[in-house]
């Protein structure tokens, strides 16, 4: 067998196991989602079956097996994350010249897996270190990516504390304030959690079931806030296209599709 058959051969078992990963599916559906022939899939599954990474539930119908399922758990999504999307955000702190994060809801926190820094100023926050959504940017963006269910049970906790002057802690006015964000595509932070920093935040979208938003930060001691806020307004096209960067990497197989039945209902 050459290379080129190889990687043929592999690329349809990778078809083939993505596909098994919303649903089973029976071989004709196999063949329709992927593209394989249907003699191809029968041969392909035969050796999944075998070393259980794929189950047979049924005659015809397939899904993926405990060995697929045992990788996965193995996995540290966190840590792929970090580790794919860090050169990502490193090249964007080297274009704004500030302290750049990407950060993920866990809990009803903010989860910072990747900090990258440049320029002069630095921020107080670090890797891994976990904060309240209500009163960052990031955890702005992060709350408005929540189907309004969820943000509302996540609003009935209440119990949102005045960090600063600036922090909205009032029930209506964070969800006011969240809408907003859904609205325009934004969020910012006016010295919410820390009276001397602004933060500018945008979500990463089109990866199923993962809410993340990258943000860039100014420091405010010698600067004027308001002069900050437009500063970082101005960075926003370039957040954006690292937001979209991170979509690219961390995007599966099918997403792009689920994503637009989603939006269509």
């Amino acid at each position: 067998m050459n290379d080129a058959s190889s990687t043929s051969v592999v690329e349809r078992i990778l078809d083939l196991i993505g596909c098994l990963s919303s649903a089973p599916k029976t071989v004709r559906e196999i063949c329709e989602h992927t593209g394989i022939p249907v003699s191809t899939a029968h041969r392909l599954l035969r050796p999944l079956v075998e070393r259980k990474f794929v189950i047979r539930q049924r005659r015809g119908l397939y899904a993926l097996g405990i060995a697929s399922v045992e990788i996965a758990v193995r996995a540290d999504i966190d840590s792929i994350i970090t580790t794919a999307t860090r050169p990502i955000m490193a090249d964007l702190a080297k274009t704004c010249r500030r302290t750049v994060h990407l950060g993920v809801f866990r809990d009803n926190l903010v989860r910072y897996l990747v900090k990258a820094e440049s320029g002069c100023r630095r921020s107080p926050s670090r890797e891994e270190i976990e904060l309240e959504a209500y009163c960052t940017a990031i955890g702005k963006a992060l709350l408005a990516q929540l189907e309004r269910d969820r943000l509302e049970d996540y609003l009935a906790l209440g119990d949102f504390v005045p960090l600063t002057d600036n922090t909205i802690f009032d029930v209506d006015d964070l969800r006011q304030e969240i809408n907003g964000v859904r609205r325009q595509g934004w969020a910012i932070d006016r010295g919410e959690m820390y009276p001397e920093l602004r933060c500018l935040s945008v979500p990463i979208r089109g990866r199923t079931g993962l809410l993340a938003a990258v943000s860039v930060t100014e420091v405010c001691n010698d600067v004027d806030p308001e002069k900050a806020e437009q500063d970082l307004l101005t960075l926003f096209p370039r957040i954006v296209e690292a937001a979209e960067a991170v979509s690219d990497v961390l995007r599966m197989p099918g997403d792009e599709v689920r994503e637009k039945r989603s939006n269509k209902t």
